[in-house]
This record gives structure tokens, C-alpha cells and sequence, in this order.
């Protein structure tokens, strides 16, 4: 017992010099090399300070733009916040109001003007489809139909729409063409908009099935042969 209690003494008075020792090199080193040390530190707390600021900063920038944004109202208005903050987000529904503006004064020019620089943007594809989209109803409006039912029918060629879009594209192409009396190409696009996915219910696209199964039934009867595919049955009952 003796033996390991002077071990133990030996062993705590080694750590306690090793510890002893340490602090002396510490000691050592901070008074020697003080300054960097303070220095260092110094820019640390700089640094962090600045981001800070910074981004204290980028909020209350971000916060500008975004109020400015909202408020515009005018076509002087939206045109001047998107000069002014076309990198932020919010730029695109200044975009997308302006566009509406144009389109209710019927300055279609300019209107595809928007949804041009909007789809050059970093846009989510969902909102790219729905451009698409308006940018045929917009062909539409300005009577041009046979361009129009073109574009919903490219838009509805995307195999990666959702059921409603691709349902509201396909009714869109069937639509007009119906009106346009080229009841094949009707035909092929309405039954189209008449297929959703199995097992599945969305409101937006049955709505859309049924527009579809409506004018449907008000074809005449074709006298060339519907290919197949284009007449497949909507696989979801209504």
C-alpha cells in the first residue's frame, strides 16, 4: 500500500509539473507574441461585427425593394422597381402585374415582352408552365387561334405537367380547334384532356376532363380514322 501511494504521489506531482510547465510556455508564448494574439482577436471581432452589419444590411435592402415592389401600381412604377432591383425575386410579380397591365390595354407586344424576360429568369418550372400557358390564352385574345391551339398543344407535350396543366393545355388545344372547325385535331386534343392518372383526384383537372367530355359530345362524327392514342378513354371515373 505504501508503494502505491508514493507512486501515486509521483504520478500527481508529474502531472502537476507537466501542467506547471504548460502554463509557463503559455505564459511564455502570450507575452512574447501578445500583440499578433490581440491582433488577431481584434479582426475576429471585426469580422463577425461586419457580418453583422451586412447582413443587417441585406434585410433592410431586401426589405426596401420588396416594399417598393408591392406598392408599385402604374406602368411607370413597375417598370422603375424592376430597373431598379432586378435581382431580387419579388422583381418577377412586378413582371407578372405588368404583363396583366398590358394585356388589359391590349399591348400584346409588349405583354410577350414580359414573358420572355421572365422565362430568361431563374423561375421555378411550375411558373414557367403557367406562362406558357397564358402566353397562349394571350395569343388567344389578340385572335390569333391557330397559333394559339399550337401553343397549348406544345405546352400539353410536356410529359412532366402535372394532370391539371396538362389537362388545361390539352382542353385548351381541343378548344380551338373545335371553334376552328378541325374537329380530327379537337377530337386527338380532347381526349387527351380527358386522361388523368389513375387512383388519383384533382379537382383542377377533372374540372377540366369534364370541359373536355363536353365539347366531346358535340363533335360530328369524323370521316378520317382517329389514331388510337388520341382516343383512349379517360381512366378515372367522374
Amino acid at each position: 500500500m505504501a508503494v502505491d501511494k508514493n507512486k501515486k504521489k509521483a504520478l500527481d506531482a508529474e502531472i502537476t509539473d507537466a501542467l506547471l510547465d504548460d502554463f509557463d510556455k503559455f505564459e511564455h508564448f502570450a507575452t512574447t507574441y501578445w500583440k499578433q494574439i490581440a491582433g488577431v482577436a481584434a479582426a475576429i471581432v471585426i469580422g463577425v461585427a461586419l457580418w453583422v452589419v451586412i447582413a443587417d444590411a441585406r434585410k433592410t435592402a431586401e426589405k426596401q425593394a420588396n416594399d417598393a415592389i408591392c406598392n408599385a401600381r402604374t406602368e411607370k412604377e413597375l417598370l422603375s422597381v424592376i430597373k431598379a432591383y432586378p435581382g431580387y425575386p419579388a422583381a418577377n410579380d412586378a413582371r407578372l402585374r405588368l404583363a396583366k397591365l398590358y394585356l388589359n390595354e391590349k399591348k400584346y407586344d409588349r405583354v410577350y415582352e414580359q414573358f420572355r424576360a421572365l422565362r430568361a429568369s431563374d423561375l421555378p418550372r411550375e411558373m414557367v408552365w403557367r406562362i406558357n400557358l397564358d402566353e397562349a390564352y394571350t395569343l388567344e385574345l389578340e385572335g390569333k387561334k391557330e397559333a394559339a391551339a399550337a401553343k397549348f398543344a406544345a405546352v400539353g407535350a410536356d410529359v412532366s405537367l402535372p394532370d391539371e396543366l396538362g389537362c388545361e393545355a390539352h382542353y385548351g388545344a381541343g378548344r380551338l380547334y373545335f371553334e376552328l372547325k378541325k374537329n380530327n385535331e379537337a377530337r386527338k386534343y380532347l381526349n387527351r384532356a380527358s386522361v388523368i392518372k389513375p387512383g388519383m383526384y384533382n379537382q383542377a383537372a377533372v374540372f377540366w376532363v369534364s370541359q373536355a367530355k363536353f365539347i366531346l359530345v358535340r363533335l360530328p362524327e369524323s370521316s378520317q380514322k382517329i389514331p388510337a392514342e388520341s382516343v383512349k378513354p379517360p381512366r378515372q371515373k367522374l
